[in-house]
C-alpha cells in the first residue's frame, strides 16, 4: 500500500446553458417547421423572436420572395428578405424548438437587428390575418416559461395551500378557495 498513489476523481462539469439572443437566425429545413406536411426539404432561415429559461425558442420563418402573408425587412440583407406572418414554437414532432440537429445556429453577423425583431413581433402578433393563432401560440409558449415563486422548502408560497397552477401539494380549504400569490395579478 505504500507506493500506490490515489487517483483523484475527475470532476465532470456540465456545460453552461446559454440562451440564444433575440434576432439570431437559425438554419432549418421546411419539413422541420411545425406539424405541416409540406414534404419540402429546402433549407430556410428562421429568426428567434422569443426565448424562455429552458432555451425553448419561438421563431418566425424568413423568405427571399414576396408573397401572401409576408412583409419586407428593410434593414436585413439590404431589404431583400421577407418574413412570413407565422410563429412556430414546436418542430415537426411536437417538441419545443431548441438549437440542435434540426435547428442550427447561424453566425452572429447574420443576426436581425433589434428594431427589425420588434417590427416582426408587432406585425406577426397584432397586424396580420394569422395573428389570433399566433397569439394563442405565444400564450402557450409563455405559460411554459412561467414558474411559481417558491419558498426555501421548494413549495409554492400560496395563500390557500393549493392553487390553480397545480404547484401546491395539499389543499387546506375547500377546492373552490384557489388563491395563488405566485402568479401576478
Amino acid at each position: 500500500m505504500l507506493g500506490k498513489k490515489k487517483k483523484s476523481a475527475s470532476v465532470k462539469r456540465k456545460p453552461k446553458k446559454r440562451s440564444v439572443p433575440l434576432g439570431r437566425t437559425l438554419s432549418t429545413q421546411d419539413n422541420y417547421l411545425g406539424r405541416s406536411k409540406t414534404g419540402s426539404t429546402k433549407e430556410r432561415p428562421v429568426v428567434v423572436i422569443e426565448t424562455n429559461k429552458r432555451n425553448d425558442l419561438a421563431v418566425v420563418p424568413l423568405s427571399s420572395r414576396n408573397g401572401k402573408h409576408r412583409t419586407r425587412l428593410k434593414k436585413y440583407q439590404d431589404g431583400r428578405s421577407y418574413f412570413k406572418h407565422f410563429v412556430e414554437i414546436e418542430d415537426d414532432e411536437g417538441k419545443p424548438i431548441r438549437v440542435g440537429r434540426k435547428f442550427r445556429e447561424n453566425h452572429k453577423n447574420q443576426d436581425v437587428s433589434a428594431e427589425d425583431v420588434e417590427l416582426i413581433r408587432y406585425k406577426v402578433l397584432y397586424h396580420s390575418s394569422p395573428a389570433p393563432k399566433n397569439l394563442q401560440k405565444m400564450k402557450k409558449f409563455q405559460k411554459q416559461k412561467k414558474s411559481p415563486r417558491l419558498n426555501h422548502s421548494g413549495h409554492c408560497q400560496c395563500y390557500a395551500g393549493r392553487c390553480s397552477d397545480g404547484c401546491c401539494r395539499m389543499p387546506i380549504f375547500s377546492i373552490t378557495d384557489f388563491i395563488c400569490l405566485s402568479t401576478p395579478f
